[in-house]
């Protein structure tokens, strides 16, 4: 799944590749994928239309075109955005094509099928889920450990994992830069939000404008397409067994509320008696 440096990149990218181009045709294969809230269809919404912005709201990517249409895509867990210069082969499974007035294709792929493409009237959101509910984000000034402190005793319930993934909390972050995160503040992903020490409180939020700047960074410096996910620099995210590369434990995973976490029991120890002990070999 895309994550917030991923998609900031991809907006990059495409402002310099598409801003400003027209759109010819489009090609709908998958048509499950879509959700057309204007009374055209969406060939018809969005031909011939010019592509006059992008931008980032959670993990959703907008793209403003002329004629008060927006197309907003949600790649969620497979989706993909391929970026196809004339001549190149597409890169996985297509569900929607546009093809651009400078011969260029962008393509939606996802071979799940997961992923929602909305088209939407501009600044008429409220048809596409958690759009709109959209928590404080996470790059901008508003983003503050005064804040920050005021979401910590509103969701004080929660465990932290659950919170920091919460995006109507915080927009956004997603599973693998949580545990990047946690484990960058030494935190233990079960611990619940109202256990957490002012300490721990200050490096949770030092930790999210880190972690997150340095993905971003990463992910800029490998430069690599835009439907490539960039995630050789991870420390803990899907490295169950191997070591920790701050103190040689061996990082285990764990399930959050359905979800996989990655963790080191010996850098982020449990704040409370769990059913399992994983500083324990296994």
């Amino acid at each position: 799944m895309p994550e917030l440096p991923d998609l900031l990149y991809i907006e990059r990218i495409l402002r310099d590749q598409v801003l400003g181009r027209s759109v010819v045709s489009v090609d709908v294969k998958q048509p499950v994928v879509l959700r057309v809230a204007v009374a055209e269809s969406s060939m018809t919404a969005i031909s011939g239309k010019t592509i006059r912005a992008i931008d980032v709201r959670g993990p959703f990517i907008r793209f403003g075109l002329s004629g008060d249409i927006d197309i907003v895509i949600n790649l969620m867990l497979a989706g993909k955005l391929q970026y196809q210069h004339p001549g190149e082969k597409s890169e996985g499974y297509r569900c929607v094509s546009l093809f651009l007035d400078d011969g260029a294709t962008l393509n939606v792929c996802d071979e799940k099928k997961m992923g929602k493409i909305y088209v939407v009237h501009a600044k008429e959101y409220s048809s596409i889920p958690r759009f709109e509910s959209q928590g404080v984000d996470i790059l901008s000034p508003e983003f503050t450990i005064g804040r920050f402190r005021e979401l910590l005793r509103k969701h004080s319930r929660k465990q932290v994992r659950v919170f920091i993934n919460d995006h109507t909390a915080l927009s956004a972050i997603g599973n693998a830069y949580a545990d990047e995160i946690l484990f960058d503040a030494r935190i233990h992903p079960k611990t619940f939000v109202a256990r957490l020490r002012p300490d721990e409180q200050d490096r949770l939020f030092e930790s999210i404008n880190g972690v997150i700047r340095w993905g971003m960074h990463e992910v800029e410096r490998a430069s690599a397409p835009i439907h490539v996910k960039v995630r050789d620099h991870m420390k803990v995210r899907n490295r169950k067994g191997s070591p920790c590369p701050r103190c040689g434990a061996t990082i285990r995973r764990e399930g959050v509320r359905g979800h996989d976490v990655f963790f080191c029991p010996e850098c982020q120890p449990a704040s409370r008696k769990l059913f399992l002990d994983w500083r324990k070999p296994r």
